[in-house]
């Protein structure tokens, strides 16, 4: 059904709302075909489902709450897209947003939307996407950006109402995904399009015919093949076999969180470590995205500029062995594993990388991580802006640190979201209460579970003292190693794996498992020996040694 009403030069906030819900319903129609066109700059058939979630963020963020003037909302909306921003494709789409908020919200009052506003924000985005890229590449979202702000340059110019110059972009953006072939090989190569221009085209084909009030305003839209050609719903053979020969590494995307942040130097830092960078932002806030063998190096670069947070990992290697099956139809094969906002989110606080990957693979798809600990106790502040940035209405806190608990409490009362703290004391504690955690549950289930788990797990930690102190009412010499098991001191020495045994052998009696995290500090050699010597030594129950990573502590245990 048709409205043959037309919003013309003069919209407000309520339309804009209206365009963006149905970017997001068109995004979401046509996953699928955008996720199997997807083979730059890494075949892992995400953009689709990247895109869906970046705009899902923007969407639940504005919620019904469509006050205040147009700049306001598209200021908000810029936010919500950059902090919610999944991946490359997610990354670069949030510059669009950055343009709305930029060429709307500069004028006081309630501005209109007129043609030239939206050229002017497709170039703000067009430019901030070539710089936000230190190697940028045609033939690829970033063309199609470029291309539609050529146009409405020229449609706005020649008549300025927002219908004119959008209907000429929508036009124009599918013409553009057509010739990407011809400017990017490896897609020529696959016999596709690319995947990430042509998802802008297909926001873009939602947005008009909600302007036009066209309902559904979302559709299928024909992929633009070169030649006039249909798109078969795969790509080459022959590259999709070549694909999977190739080491991908890990997707790494994080936020940085800082005064005075130089996004010039943090691109050209991921730049040297990784490949295809992504970084863009503000001065106070920064948003990467980088491919990695080892993702703890840029989680480790990130923190020499601010605290960390929204950290999200994936398997390249993985997502591309699902997308080369699903691409052959193999009907034996899983398909592509696609991401939903989760019902409830979980934001919990640790430092080091295993224990940040354990917990974010601990967590079913629905946990982020705050960066911090002892001595680097994150604010509130620092947790009220992960609760916000997290993908659910729901959210429970893992304050994760008898220090940080205080703030975590603080922090239900300052959000609209439906927030519960389990205060858990220790890192290790938090990893055990996360296992009980179950997406199929309800929030007060998860809460109720997750505090029984963690009221039954005993904690404790080697490290070794870098001075004279006094602790619990101990003398402990510098260079000596103690180790404490629920706020009391066990035992003192020099060796931390003596040290470690002592705690062990003091309290796990009558234990069914008892895991031990390794530090920074430990060598691989150092951990294989620590694994070998619990096992000889401990018979009478479960003993698992796992990377932590985490500073201070040579070891931390949990006893279960």
């Amino acid at each position: 059904m048709q409205n043959s009403t037309v919003a013309s030069d003069s919209t407000g906030a309520i339309l804009l709302v209206s365009m963006i819900r149905a970017t997001a319903n068109s995004i979401e129609i046509n996953r699928d075909t955008i996720n199997a066109l997807n083979v730059f700059p890494v075949p892992d058939g995400d953009t689709g489902t990247n895109m869906m979630l970046t705009l899902r963020s923007v969407v639940d963020d504005i919620g019904d709450d469509a006050s205040g003037t147009i700049g306001e909302v598209a200021n908000r909306m810029a936010r919500a897209a950059l902090l919610g921003a999944r991946g490359n494709s997610g990354l670069i789409l949030a510059q669009f947003f950055k343009g709305l908020s930029e060429s709307l919200g500069t004028t006081d009052g309630e501005p209109l939307l007129r043609g030239s506003s939206f050229a002017k924000s497709l170039r703000i985005a067009a430019t901030n996407s070539y710089k936000a890229v230190p190697n940028p590449v045609e033939g690829t979202m970033l063309t199609v950006y470029r291309e539609c702000a050529e146009v409405a340059e020229a449609s706005a110019a020649k008549n300025g109402s927002f219908e004119n110059v959008l209907s000429a972009v929508a036009a124009s953006s599918l013409e553009t995904v057509r010739r990407t072939p011809q400017l990017l090989p490896v897609l020529a190569e696959a016999e596709v399009v690319d995947s990430g221009g042509f998802g802008f085209a297909v926001m873009l084909d939602g947005a008009l015919r909600a302007l036009h009030g066209e309902e559904p305003a979302a559709r299928v839209v024909e992929v633009p093949m070169p030649g006039g050609a249909k798109f078969s719903g795969s790509v080459k053979a022959d590259f999709v076999d070549a694909s999977e020969e190739i080491d991908w590494g890990y997707c790494t995307v994080f936020a940085i969180q800082a005064e005075d942040l130089d996004l010039d130097k943090i691109r050209a830092h991921m730049d040297q470590l990784g490949r295809s960078p992504i970084v863009d932002g503000t001065d106070v806030i920064a948003k990467v995205h980088v491919h990695m063998e080892d993702p703890g190096l840029a989680l480790s670069a990130g923190l020499g500029y601010g605290q960390i947070s929204n950290i999200e990992i994936a398997n390249m290697d993985e997502q591309t062995a699902g997308w080369a099956s699903a691409r052959r139809g193999d009907a034996t094969s899983p398909p592509v594993a696609t991401l939903a906002a989760p019902e409830i989110a979980v934001v919990a606080v640790a430092a080091g990388d295993g224990l940040t990957d354990l917990i974010i693979s601990t967590g079913l798809g629905a946990t982020s991580v705050v960066e911090g600990g002892d001595t680097m106790n994150p604010s509130v502040a620092d947790l009220l802006a992960a609760v916000n940035a997290a993908p659910s209405k729901k959210v429970i806190l893992l304050p994760n640190n008898k220090n940080v608990v205080v703030a975590a409490q603080q922090v239900p009362d300052l959000t609209g979201k439906d927030v519960r703290v389990v205060p858990t004391r220790s890192v290790q504690t938090g990893v055990a209460a996360l296992l009980a955690f179950n997406i199929d549950l309800s929030l007060d289930q998860n809460e109720k579970a997750m505090n029984e788990v963690a009221s039954e797990v005993g904690e404790g930690g080697v490290c070794q003292a870098s001075r004279d102190v006094t602790i619990y009412g101990h003398e402990i010499k510098a260079g000596m190693t103690f180790a404490t098991f629920d706020d009391d001191i066990v035992t003192v020495g020099r060796d931390p794996l003596f040290v470690l045994i002592k705690l062990i052998e003091e309290h796990a009696d009558g234990a069914e498992i008892v895991t031990v995290y390794t530090g920074e500090a430990v060598t691989p050699e150092q951990a294989e020996t620590t694994t070998k010597s619990l096992e000889e030594k401990f018979s009478g129950f479960d003993i698992e040694v796992v990377h932590g990573g985490q500073p201070h502590y040579d070891y931390l245990i949990a006893v279960e």
